[in-house]
């Protein structure tokens, strides 16, 4: 009795998935099938992120979605109205819940709608999953040892557990030490105290002008931990004023405002107790109002440097 299949026929005796299955798990060894299926559909496999999966502010992606995590650097999308055209790359990502994206040209973009990349594998893929790495010998002068049998790959020197618990335990360890280290590539946030251990040296490696310190020149600012969306003060240069002119009058809400800028005019001899200065165009202003307070009043008090002595001005809010 004839067994087997007719060439010229290509299978054609074979018309249902069950044979199917049978004529591959018979060709190619048990349970062949199942590995095939990984590949059934390859080319439309996506992973997405829909528009409730994330939010965007000022071009940084969030992801909020249960179960979802930040694409990775590198990774090509497709959005709006070109769902298998993947023409953006994902950048600036931390592996976690944020990322941005930018176009061809290199430009940021705000992404809107189902973020799609292609899962689809290639033989390259494949061909790349697991290299075998030739042995090295430093006492030949080609450097390759000459045991075409020496060296290895990483994924078949141990067992896939032992790889996933130690890619987890490096993970972790990772971002444990990220929320303690400052980075130069991005910004750095703590919610520890930070302490430096040595010198620091700030690096002004975009050429802004410093003569007037801004937030754009590089330089160290605190923030307000009660209020972090406030303007963070430059620290140790910060040229802001806490004095203003108010009707005439020297005002200021700070608790804590020194007096080491006032400038008096010699060569007026005002006959009333007011405090004079000179403004930018030479005219006299008046700056503070008398007011006539006990001393049991004062709420604050000021030091102010005269000639190296320490006075104390008492101030009532």
């Amino acid at each position: 009795m004839a067994q087997g299949f007719v060439r010229t026929l290509n299978f054609q005796e074979s018309d249902t998935g069950a044979l199917d299955r049978g004529i591959l798990d018979n060709l190619g060894g048990l349970n062949i099938t199942n590995d095939l299926l990984l590949f059934d559909g390859n080319s439309k496999f996506i992973s997405k992120l829909v528009a409730a999966d994330y939010s965007v502010a000022n071009n940084i992606v969030t992801v909020t979605g249960e179960g979802k995590v930040a694409f990775s650097d590198g990774t090509k999308l497709s959005f709006n109205s070109a769902p298998s055209s993947f023409i953006y790359t994902v950048f600036n990502s931390n592996g976690v819940d944020k990322f941005q994206v930018k176009n061809a040209a290199g430009a940021t973009v705000t992404p809107a709608g189902i973020l799609r990349r292609s899962d689809y594998i290639t033989q390259t893929n494949l061909a790349n999953l697991s290299v075998k790495r030739l042995e090295t010998n430093g006492g030949i002068s080609s450097g390759i040892s000459v045991d075409s049998d020496g060296g290895g790959d990483v994924f078949n020197s141990f067992t896939s557990n032992s790889q996933i618990a130690y890619i987890e335990d490096k993970l972790g360890l990772f971002y444990y030490k990220r929320s303690r280290i400052p980075r130069n590539y991005e910004l750095s946030t703590f919610s520890i105290p930070v302490k430096f251990s040595g010198a620091i040296t700030i690096m002004n490696s975009v050429a802004t002008s410093s003569t007037v310190p801004s937030a754009t020149s590089p330089g160290l600012f605190i923030v307000d931990a009660s209020n972090p969306s406030a303007t963070a003060v430059r620290a140790f240069s910060d040229s802001s004023n806490p004095w203003s002119t108010v009707s005439g009058a020297l005002h200021t809400d700070e608790d804590n405002a020194q007096a080491n800028r006032l400038f008096f005019d010699p060569a007026s001899q005002p006959t009333t107790p007011n405090i004079k200065t000179v403004n930018a165009s030479g005219t006299q202003v008046t700056l503070v109002t008398t007011e006539t307070n006990v001393v049991s009043s004062a709420t604050h008090k000021l030091p102010v440097e005269v000639n190296g002595e320490t006075y104390f001005l008492l101030l009532k809010v």
